[in-house]
């Protein structure tokens, strides 16, 4: 029995802004690939009636959903690790933050699998969101900037963030929400391999006004069949101009601030151990007890501990009381000697005297 997940559609309609290239003699072949309204065989085309069907959407939600949910289809994405991990990598991934950090308009490739199979027509939609309460109504697009330079070349899906580098590639607007997505058909994984890699990019930094304008981002990767999702999974992403450097700042940031927390804890155990152990034993406690110990050392400190406290219940509590006394007698006699030899006793001035003339002998 499969769990099916419906929600609120609308019927998808292409981004009225970008108009539909007539030629693709002078675009690049990536360009060409991502044409939208393309009549290349896909999921979406209805041959029977030589037009495109369009299928349902379900980010007609006003605020969209990050949680993830892999379905009765155990729907995952993953991150292969880069060539090489240094300052100049054009992505990087932590799995500690569950962060994608990636360069502006270069390719990265995120990996889906499915653990059961996937209904045939079933398809896999990338939609950018934000990722604060506060923003995340408002739609992702890209900054007037960039997306200007796009639009005077002529060049489909302009306003849209997230672009894929799939043959197949339909890039939506959402007639409700106006939210942009591109969505690709899910495929099955060639022989010998787990997973199905597809080429992603990002067209505008994270820093972009008008666009993401330094808010955090999500993209919310769906398998949809249908008007029914069948799996999300939902990753943030950092647009930067150098993905290692910022990956490792944020590292370093959320270390030390785990190890803060850490010394917190351990501060607070060690003042309510201290606190257990001073309490006043009581006179009539004869019960014996058996303690296990792993380890000759600490044996032996262990018993040191025994025999200073038999020896304490030992000694007279008059005895014990004299030698505190005695004690802090000692230690402010110490005290107030340092104190005195340190104690800087200032000069007296001397007084400034009149001289006097020597008398002299009358011849």
């Amino acid at each position: 029995m499969i769990k099916l997940e419906r929600t609120s559609f609308t019927t998808y309609r292409l981004n009225p802004v970008i108009p539909v290239a007539s030629s693709t003699a002078d675009m690049s072949p990536d360009s060409q690939s991502n044409i939208i309204c393309s009549s290349a065989t896909s999921p979406f085309h209805d041959d029977s009636n030589g037009g495109l069907t369009m299928p349902h959407t379900n980010t007609s939600s006003a605020v969209p959903e990050f949680t993830d949910y892999a379905g009765d289809y155990k729907f995952e994405i993953s991150f292969a690790p880069p060539s090489k991990e240094t300052k100049s990598t054009t992505w990087t991934h932590s799995a500690a933050l569950k962060k994608l950090y990636v360069r502006m308009a270069t390719t990265c490739p995120v990996r889906f699998k499915t653990e059961n199979q996937a209904p045939q027509g079933a398809y896999i939609r990338g939609m950018p969101v934000f990722s604060k309460p506060e923003h995340c109504q408002e739609v992702v697009k890209r900054c007037p900037n960039h997306a200007n330079d796009d639009i005077k070349k002529n060049i489909p899906a302009a306003n849209h963030l997230v672009r894929c580098e799939h043959k197949m590639a339909r890039y939506m607007e959402d007639a409700s929400t106006l939210r942009h997505s591109v969505i690709i058909p899910y495929e099955m994984p060639q022989a010998g391999s787990e997973w199905v890699t597809n080429l992603f990019q990002f067209m505008c930094l994270g820093s972009c006004v008008g666009g993401p304008n330094r808010r955090p981002i999500h993209i919310v990767f769906t398998l949809e069949h249908d008007n029914i999702v069948l799996g999300r999974r939902a990753i943030e992403v950092r647009i930067c101009a150098c993905p290692g450097r910022d990956r490792k700042q944020d590292e370093k940031v959320a270390m030390n601030e785990k190890q803060q927390k850490g010394g917190d804890v351990a501060k607070y155990a060690l003042n309510t151990t201290i606190t257990s152990v001073s309490k006043k034993r009581k006179a009539d406690d004869s019960e014996v007890f058996t303690l296990t110990v792993k380890g000759r050392e600490n044996y032996k400190t262990l018993c040191h501990i025994r025999d200073s406290l038999e020896l304490m219940d030992a000694i007279p509590k008059q005895v014990v009381d004299g030698y505190k006394r005695q004690q802090g007698e000692r230690w402010l006699a110490h005290y107030m000697g340092e104190e005195s030899k340190g104690k800087v006793v200032p000069k007296k001035k001397k007084m400034p005297t009149k001289p006097t003339a020597k008398l002299m002998k009358r011849p």
